[in-house]
């Protein structure tokens, strides 16, 4: 599913046109994303969470050419899937 295939979702659920329906989902979307940039936690009953982590600096080993490279440390999102995810069958 993309994000187009939700914005015709919530048009045609609330009978809107899909300009509206693309404000609607960017609205939330954009909103998702300053959460998580301010390091908040977003949890979606239902569907699960969203955290961020702090990765550490490290040093692994390049595939390709097998030198040693060094990742530096960042902010990484993760999803927790809720309890209904997990016992998708």
């Amino acid at each position: 599913m993309t994000k187009n295939d939700i914005v015709e979702l919530v048009a045609r659920e609330l009978n809107v046109t899909n300009v509206q329906g693309k404000i609607i989902v960017n609205i939330i979307v954009n909103e998702l994303q300053k959460s998580l940039v301010k390091g908040k936690r977003i949890q979606i009953r239902g569907l699960g969470s969203f955290i961020v982590k702090k990765r550490e600096k490290m040093n692994r080993r390049h595939p390709g050419t097998g030198k040693i490279i060094t990742i530096p440390k960042q902010k990484v999102v993760r999803f927790i899937p809720g309890k209904n995810l997990k016992n998708i069958k």
